[in-house]
């Protein structure tokens, strides 16, 4: 490990050396890559991260940007290796750790990813995206309590975040807190500017707590009918399966933009 470590130092050392300041084309190259991210296209930003992490090794931020893609396309295995490169180089880089630890809560490994979490708290005890991906640990991890106390912990540094809000009314309705869910998620999902995960998060909580007729509802603002009647049967598998871990996998947000917004 410690030769590992010389070796990253002399790689930074020697790029710093060939790269005193960005090469030329390197920042419109990075806001193409942006503008696509932005746009959805995460599959070409990839590759356009790819190619600007090449031109300037030393910035650590277009790197996570490309961690970001990689798990929004689903190359969680390849996202790891990116978000390793970067602790290997920049151990209390909260971001980088965030970001790992997203990686590995997509690849079904939350014990793995509470480690870095704890790292990325420590070093920036205020974002509440850690608090976010924190609540997502404990959920998957059978720990409803404290996954909400997560989530409020977030939300006490951000009062409208919609991850952190959609999360805890699905973490409510894991713990049997159903009216309690609803109450929080169905404002979110009736306002004129609510997204279709909000919707459909709202489904699953009725879904989940057997209101099948409602989650019918809720559904069709956003599905046609066979999508809807896929989606019924789909929470009623996980209603008599009663596996939180997979519940919180394949519907509780953890995901960042993998670009910043434009000012």
């Amino acid at each position: 490990m410690m030769a590992l470590a010389a070796c990253q130092d002399t790689m930074a050392s020697a790029a710093r050396a060939t790269y005193p300041l960005a090469p030329a084309g390197y920042h419109s190259l990075v806001r193409v890559a942006d503008g696509a991210a932005e746009g959805g296209d995460c599959n070409s930003a990839i590759g356009l991260y790819r190619r600007a992490s090449e031109l300037w090794p030393l910035d650590a931020d277009v790197r996570a940007r490309l961690g970001r893609c990689l798990i929004r396309v689903g190359a969680f295995a390849d996202a790891v290796e990116v978000f390793d490169t970067l602790l290997r180089l920049s151990p209390r880089d909260a971001t980088a750790r965030r970001g790992m630890a997203n990686a590995l809560i997509s690849l079904d490994r939350p014990e793995a990813a509470l480690t870095h979490l704890q790292v990325a708290r420590e070093v920036a005890p205020e974002d509440p995206r850690t608090y976010n991906s924190l609540g997502v640990v404990e959920d998957m991890l059978g720990r409803h309590e404290a996954a909400q106390a997560q989530y409020r912990a977030g939300l006490e540094r951000e009062e409208a975040n919609l991850s952190l809000l959609n999360n805890l009314g699905l973490s409510l309705a894991l713990s049997g807190k159903y009216a309690e869910a609803v109450a929080l998620l169905r404002p979110l999902a009736i306002h004129p500017g609510a997204s279709p995960r909000t919707r459909q998060n709202l489904a699953l909580v009725y879904g989940l707590a057997g209101e099948h007729e409602q989650a019918a509802r809720i559904a069709r603002l956003d599905l046609d009918e066979a999508s809807v009647r896929k989606n019924l049967a789909f929470y009623a598998t996980l209603r008599a399966l009663k596996d939180s871990r997979k519940i919180v996998r394949l519907n509780a947000g953890v995901g960042e933009p993998a670009a910043p917004p434009r000012n």
